[in-house]
């Protein structure tokens, strides 16, 4: 069977593939984006979910992969078949139909909707500018050959803090005009570090500010900064940084850029239109965003789970019995077995994929209305809102079960200086206190959503940036905590001069670009009411002060 199979013509490939009206839809889409060999690769699997009006973050599209290598895709590197395309289109539109809240971080202690409103009131007078121009400066041009001729060919007024002449009287003049302006308009470019400004769009973003983020990409393999060819180690940084503000962004449903021209017409449009950047559209030349908070890959491991427990003799394939058994596994409803036998009436082995694909079909179909169904719904529609207007309100379920939530997220500086296992984690084990350790996995993209999930779970945030690391995307992620409100202990260290970081000797700019960035999220900590430290005992003490209420020392 297996072997008639691999050898079929692509007629009969197809009919494996579509089940019904759903996968037939699906795997048009698939078809157009995958292989020869009908694999997707993960660089086209946003594409083929656009099409579908479906529209992930980019940690997510890593997540999908990643779930789909972990729950044993046949897959070869870094693609996915139909059925487990099938799975997770599936899954997604579930969570979209249900448009769920993103959860709250169990730290939070401040609310930031109208945050900005009061300082705005206070400062009617001052001149208002609708576009902020923040991000990368010298000795970058962007502003002054691209942005700013834009903004004056369509009246749009800019505010400017890249000047010839700095005085330090316009330090309060910038800050006035950054919380005045409608937008926020950042390049992160690849001529700076642009340290300082990752940090403030990740706080910023989190204020719940409008921001257009423009992030351009590193396509030569040999970046300079300042004269200087980056390391391969500083490298790394980097483009951490990059992906961990980007999925900060995009949890917030904020598209991000990387051509500064397209960035420019959707400023315009949605000036002129009063809209929001979370509004953008594809055909606005922006890549949307929607729901990024989500964590994806449970219905796949739930369908591999009943896959494997039903194939008990490891053969790789199930029987029409098997199918509907397996089905109700995972689902708790039974699979009409005739529907099955009606679509494949001389087959009775099915592969993990093809099971993927019933799965997804048969649950599509079994939650479409009928005709007469849709049609009493409508009559008993307004008997629905009569009994909701009188009903209590249903019970509000945690955003994450109590057994999961831990004390304390131990977020930082993972180097030399071994401060987790040397000072905090002995000192709140003495207390009794639980913890998460990210430092115990080694970094990797596809585990930014389960790191964000077990940093919300934590009722307080301990980062610690130590003199020893460069640590732009912890300082990035602290940024953006700083910004929603949430409980935090800081200890920050300035890199010294002539240190050396991974066997590289960092130059006197990059020394200051990174200090720079230290200096701004210590201003934003020390703004925002958040402890602050340079010693990291004294920072562990603070955290046992405020979990176990004694006597603070958090001063």
């Amino acid at each position: 069977m297996a072997t008639r199979r691999r050898n079929a013509s692509s007629s009969d490939k197809t009919k494996t593939k579509v089940w019904g009206s759903l996968t037939s839809i699906l795997w048009s889409v698939f078809r157009e984006n995958s292989d020869e060999e009908h694999h997707l690769h993960f660089s086209k699997l946003r594409a083929a979910c656009n099409a579908l009006d479906l529209f992930p973050s980019t940690s997510q599209v890593h997540e999908m992969l990643m779930c789909a290598i972990e729950y044993g895709s046949p897959c070869k590197p870094d693609h996915i078949t139909f059925g487990e395309f099938c799975v997770l289109v599936a899954e997604l539109q579930s969570y979209y139909n249900i448009n769920p809240k993103a959860p709250v971080p169990h730290s939070l202690i401040k609310v930031r909707s109208e945050s900005n409103l009061p300082r705005r009131k206070r400062r009617e007078s001052l001149a208002h500018f609708q576009v902020f121009l923040g991000g990368s400066c010298n000795p970058t041009s962007w502003r002054s050959e691209i942005a700013i001729p834009y903004f004056k060919d369509h009246g749009i007024t800019f505010y400017n803090p890249q000047v010839q002449h700095w005085k330090p009287e316009l330090m309060e003049l910038e800050a006035q005009a950054k919380q005045m302006a409608d937008f926020l308009f950042f390049v992160i470019d690849t001529k700076t570090r642009a340290i300082s400004s990752m940090i403030e769009v990740a706080y910023l973003v989190a204020t719940q500010r409008q921001v257009v983020v423009i992030m351009c990409e590193y396509k030569e393999p040999n970046i300079e900064i300042d004269g200087q060819r980056l390391s391969d180690s500083e490298m790394l940084d980097l483009v951490k940084g990059r992906l961990i503000l980007t999925d900060l962004v995009e949890r917030n449903s904020i598209p991000i850029f990387s051509d500064i021209h397209k960035a420019l017409k959707c400023t315009q449009k949605i000036l002129t239109h009063s809209m929001q950047v979370q509004d953008l559209k594809l055909q606005d030349g922006a890549q949307p965003v929607r729901h990024g908070h989500l964590k994806l890959g449970r219905a796949l491991l739930e369908l591999r789970e009943a896959f494997n427990s039903v194939d008990n003799s490891v053969l790789g394939y199930l029987t029409h019995k098997d199918v509907c058994l397996a089905y109700k596994s995972c689902t708790g409803e039974d699979l009409d077995s005739r529907w099955l036998k009606q679509r494949r009436k001389t087959q009775d082995e099915f592969v993990y994929e093809e099971f993927c694909a019933i799965v997804t079909e048969h649950k599509h179909q079994a939650q479409t209305p009928s005709f007469l169904q849709k049609l009493y719904s409508h009559i008993l529609q307004p008997f629905k809102w009569l009994i909701s207007k009188f009903s209590p309100p249903e019970p509000v379920e945690e955003d994450y079960p109590e057994d999961e939530i831990r004390d304390v997220y131990l977020g930082g500086s993972a180097g030399d200086i071994q401060w987790r296992s040397d000072v905090i984690i002995p000192t709140l084990r003495k207390h009794g206190l639980s913890f998460v350790d990210p430092a115990v996995h080694d970094w990797d993209q596809k585990l930014i959503p389960i790191h964000v999930a077990l940093r919300e779970n934590c009722r307080l945030l301990f980062y610690v940036i130590t003199c020893d690391r460069r640590s732009l995307g912890s300082m990035c992620e602290a940024g953006y905590y700083i910004g929603k409100g949430c409980r935090m202990v800081m200890c920050i260290q300035k890199i010294p001069k002539d240190a050396v970081i991974d066997n590289d000797k960092l130059s006197e700019q990059s020394v200051k670009d990174y200090n720079r960035g230290r200096d701004y999220l210590c201003d934003l900590a020390s703004r925002e009411g958040v402890p602050l430290f340079e010693d990291i005992q004294e920072a562990a003490n603070c955290v046992i002060s405020l979990l176990t209420e004694q006597p603070s020392s958090c001063s």
